[in-house]
């Protein structure tokens, strides 16, 4: 259909004009019909869309800042010193899992991820242990 047979069926609909490919579109459209290029939104759906992105409803349902306490950056922090200890041995058990799967293959490759997983387990055993003995104290 040509662009004139277009205008004249949507008389009195605001034709939208494809920044791409300068065709007329009905204005609802996001998307061009002839090149499939992204069309301007109206300026009341901009407004709504500007809106929404200003006033989250997250802000506006959550308490103040003050009346919630801060959140701990790492779970290694917010845990039991315990829960920490078992989590480690969790990973040291996965990491001589691994070192044990391992040795069937050949190419190596498990035995290196055991070796990475081993480091950060012996780690989260050890802060797990300072934190137990630094509650104590």
């Amino acid at each position: 259909m040509s662009d004139q047979g277009w205008d004249t069926r949507n008389t009195g609909t605001t034709a939208v004009v494809c920044g791409v490919c300068g065709t007329s579109n009905v204005a609802g459209d996001r998307f061009c019909a002839e090149c499939g290029g992204p069309l301007p939104a109206p300026v009341a759906e901009r407004a709504t869309t500007i809106q929404a992105i200003a006033t989250p409803e997250s802000a506006v349902s959550s308490p103040a800042i003050g009346d919630r306490p801060p959140e701990p950056a790492l779970w290694l922090f917010a845990a039991t010193p315990t829960a920490v200890i078992v989590g480690g041995l969790l990973l040291l058990l996965l990491a001589a899992a691994l070192l044990v799967i391992g040795q069937i293959d050949h190419t190596g490759t498990i035995v290196i991820i055991s070796f990475f997983i081993a480091p950060p387990a012996l780690l989260t055993i050890a802060i797990g242990i300072v934190r137990a003995i630094v509650g104590r104290g």
